[in-house]
C-alpha cells in the first residue's frame, strides 16, 4: 500500500504497481499519456503556364503535364491542350502538409512519349518553409520559377545557363480547417491559422473514474482477461488513461 499525493515524484511508478504482470516494452504503454495532433495546412499549387520548354524532338507535338510531389504524395495535372513549348493549364493541385515544414515541394514538367515513356523537361524544388501563408481566401501572387535541367555530355553532368520557366501560385492556406477525423465525431472545427481562432472561454476538466462489465478481449495463461484504458479527445489534444491490467471492472481515477 502506498499513501501520498499525485505531486509525489514516485506517484507514476506507484500508480502502476498493479502492472507487475506486464513486462518488457509493453510496460511503457500502460502509463497515461497526452498527445497533441499535428497542425495541418492545405498546400495549394496553382499551375498556370510554362514558357520556353525544350522538347526532345521537333518532329512531334509535345504532350506536356506537370507533376508535383510532397513526401509520398504525387499529383499530376492533365496534359495541356496547347501542343507547343508554351503550354497552359490553370489547374489547382491540393496537398495536406503538417508542421514543422521539413518537406519540399518538387515540381517537374514532363513530356509524355510513346510506349508510356516520359521525358523530364525541367524541375524546381520549393521548400515549404519558404511558402507564403495566407489567412484570407485571396489568390496568391503568381511567380515564375526556373526549371533546372541537367544536360549529359560525355558522361558528365553539365549545368546550362538557359532555363525554361514555370508560372505558379503556391500558398499555404490557413483559413480552412483540415479534417483529420470523422466529420460526425469531430471536436475541432477551427481554421489552421491561430490568428483566426476565437478567444478561449474557459478550461474543460474531465475526470475518468472507472468502468464496469467489460468483455474479455484476450487470453493470458489460459484464462480470459482484459487490459482496459480510455481515450478522450477534444480539439487538438488526445489523452490516454493508464492501463488497468487484468480487470473487467477497471478503476482509472
Amino acid at each position: 500500500m502506498w499513501y501520498s499525493t499525485q505531486a509525489d515524484r514516485v506517484f507514476t511508478d506507484a500508480w502502476h504497481s498493479d502492472s507487475a504482470i506486464v513486462s518488457g516494452e509493453s510496460l511503457l504503454n500502460t502509463r497515461s499519456k497526452a498527445y497533441l495532433s499535428l497542425r495541418l495546412w492545405y498546400l495549394r499549387v496553382n499551375v498556370i503556364q510554362a514558357r520556353d520548354l525544350v522538347p526532345g524532338s521537333k518532329d512531334r507535338n509535345p504532350q506536356v503535364y506537370v507533376k508535383a510531389v510532397v513526401g509520398d504524395v504525387i499529383l499530376r495535372t492533365r496534359v495541356s491542350l496547347d501542343k507547343n513549348v508554351n503550354p497552359q493549364w490553370n489547374e489547382d493541385l491540393m496537398f495536406v502538409v503538417a508542421e514543422p515544414f521539413f518537406d519540399s515541394l518538387i515540381v517537374t514538367v514532363e513530356d509524355r512519349l510513346e510506349n508510356n515513356m516520359v521525358r523530364c523537361l525541367g524541375k524546381c524544388v520549393i521548400h515549404l518553409s519558404n511558402v507564403e501563408q495566407r489567412l484570407l481566401p485571396l489568390p496568391a501572387d503568381p511567380l515564375w520559377y526556373n526549371l533546372e535541367d541537367i544536360v549529359f555530355e560525355d558522361g558528365m553532368d553539365k549545368e546550362v545557363n538557359f532555363f525554361s520557366k514555370l508560372n505558379m501560385c503556391v500558398s499555404l492556406d490557413g483559413g480552412y480547417h483540415v479534417f483529420d477525423e470523422s466529420v460526425h465525431n469531430g471536436s475541432d472545427y477551427r481554421p489552421t491559422a491561430k490568428m483566426l481562432w476565437t478567444a478561449m472561454i474557459g478550461v474543460l476538466e474531465l475526470g475518468i473514474i472507472n468502468a464496469s462489465g467489460l468483455q474479455p478481449m484476450k487470453l493470458r495463461d489460459g484464462r480470459e482477461t482484459t487490459d482496459a484504458y480510455c481515450v478522450a479527445k477534444y480539439g487538438p489534444k488526445w489523452v490516454k488513461t493508464r492501463t488497468a491490467v487484468d480487470s473487467f471492472d477497471p478503476k482509472m481515477e
